[in-house]
């Protein structure tokens, strides 16, 4: 059986998705800040921003997961 997400998830999941996205862009900003002051060439802040903002939004993917495991074990 397939069931769909009532539009009001969906809407909670879109929403989710756009605070993932920025939290993911300010935490790469602010790696690439640092690199940049770090006198670092603009490659190596490039790369560490890539992988910053990767890092921060997969785990901020994880979190809507935790959440719904843990409440499973609860019931």
């Amino acid at each position: 059986m397939v069931t769909h997400p009532s539009p009001e998830r969906s809407r909670v999941w879109l929403l989710w998705l756009g605070i993932a996205t920025l939290l993911s862009v300010v935490v790469a900003l602010v790696v690439a800040l640092i690199k940049v002051r770090a006198r670092d060439d603009a490659a190596d802040a490039i790369l560490s921003a890539g992988a910053a903002f990767a890092t921060t939004f997969g785990l901020c993917l994880a979190v809507p997961a935790a959440v719904r495991e843990l409440k499973g074990l609860g019931d």
